[in-house]
């Protein structure tokens, strides 16, 4: 759709799907998906999920409001206005604008793992594998990027060190890793305080223990979504938050 690559599965009522920060560009092969979808494919049994991932040869210096009109153009394109939307991550920080800047697109809107800008932390570990990117250094900026998704004490080593080995033979494509750190440096400067109120009804998921989200922003972002409902999930990580069973039945629930 538009100049957005994307895969569509289930059937029913669209729902689009923009998923979180990833070293591969486009979208190959039919379990693609559903591994984007991750704890989320549930939602296409009763309605057909479009997945959207980036665009090849992102040009650099790409901002957030780029990602976001682009994104318009493709959904107005093949799906209308007034289309649900889930976004996380940074997935979610897309979202926020589509959402600011392209009110008439967005119907509701789920944030998952993401807030109306970076943690201090998430910020510092994304800056660290865009610098590695930029430098060349690429099977560390995928080690940095595996090891930052690990808690402490939980395997981050072990994670760092299988990424640094396998990383190169799964993902062969430079260009890719490129249009990564273009959308990481996009997403660096992204706060939804800057932007115009956002109108679609909204509901956010984090996690209690999520390191690139303090508590703190999520409370803030609920503050400047008038209307929004915030659910903040106990024991639960950034890549975690959709585990919770209770979490998904809010989703299922603000979408039904």
């Amino acid at each position: 759709m538009g100049a957005l690559p994307f895969a569509a599965i289930g059937s029913g009522r669209p729902l689009v799907l923009l998923a979180g920060l990833s070293p591969t560009t486009g979208i190959e092969g039919e379990g693609m998906p559903r591994m984007m979808l991750g704890p989320l494919a549930e939602l296409a049994r009763s309605r057909r999920v479009v997945v959207f991932n980036r665009r090849p040869r992102l040009p650099r210096g790409m901002t957030m409001a780029d990602l976001a009109r682009e994104h318009a153009d493709a959904v107005r394109e093949g799906l209308g206005t007034g289309v649900d939307v889930v976004g996380v991550s940074t997935g979610g920080s897309i979202a926020q604008q589509l959402a600011a800047d392209h009110p008439d697109v967005v119907g509701r809107l789920v944030l998952v793992s993401t807030a109306c800008r970076l943690g201090a932390d998430g910020r510092v570990l994304q800056r660290r594998v865009a610098a590695r990117i930029r430098g060349g250094a690429r099977r560390q900026a995928l080690a940095v990027m595996a090891a930052g998704l690990v808690p402490p004490r939980r395997g981050q080593i072990a994670a760092a060190i299988a990424a640094w080995l396998l990383g190169p033979l799964v993902i062969r494509d430079s260009q890719g890793l490129d249009d990564m750190a273009t959308t990481i440096e996009a997403e660096d400067s992204f706060d939804l305080a800057a932007l115009s109120p956002i109108k679609a009804p909204a509901l956010i998921l984090g996690g209690e223990q999520d390191r690139f989200y303090e508590r703190e922003l999520f409370d803030e972002t609920a503050r400047l979504i008038p209307g929004s409902e915030l659910r903040v999930v106990a024991g639960r990580g950034h890549v975690t938050v959709m585990g919770d069973r209770a979490a998904r039945s809010a989703l299922a629930s603000f979408l039904s």
